[in-house]
């Protein structure tokens, strides 16, 4: 049976998400630099919505604070979401989500690069949101001195 569920995709501040994992830097500074190239933002990040915990795309959101974005499209879902599968990235088996809460959300700490791989049914949407959205309005920034 085809699943119906529609993604609704949000703009949080950069400060909302919650990394989860370790990343690569180079691959950081390679997606910066291809994201800055192309000028939008063509993935939202999917998070955990009561807690901004990134499933997927610590890479993605390390390549936006590179590049001074100050809010990023997102989907915000939950771990009860019945399309969503978390799997060990080594061995492919079914991952203990209980486990990304205790050293995440309470742990105030990273999983270690390429720990997860969430999996999502029906795939997540894409963006094509210019750079320039994205960054804080001058007036904001401007507090800040």
């Amino acid at each position: 049976m085809m699943s119906h569920h529609t993604y609704q995709i949000t703009l949080k501040p950069i400060s909302f998400f919650l990394p989860s994992e370790e990343v690569n830097t180079n691959d950081v500074q390679r997606l910066a630099a291809k994201i800055r190239g192309n000028g939008i933002w063509t993935t939202p990040l999917p998070v955990d919505g009561a807690t901004g915990l990134v499933m997927d795309g610590n890479h993605r959101l390390r390549a936006a604070a590179m590049l001074n974005l100050a809010y990023l499209p997102c989907v915000l879902l939950n771990y009860q979401n019945p399309g969503l599968m978390v799997l060990d990235w080594q061995t492919g088996m079914p991952f203990d989500i209980e486990h990304i809460y205790r050293v995440v959300v309470h742990g105030k700490k990273v999983l270690p690069y390429k720990t997860t791989r969430h999996l999502f049914s029906p795939a997540l949407p894409g963006t094509a949101i210019s750079l320039d959205e994205l960054r804080a309005p001058v007036l904001e920034s401007a507090e800040a001195c």
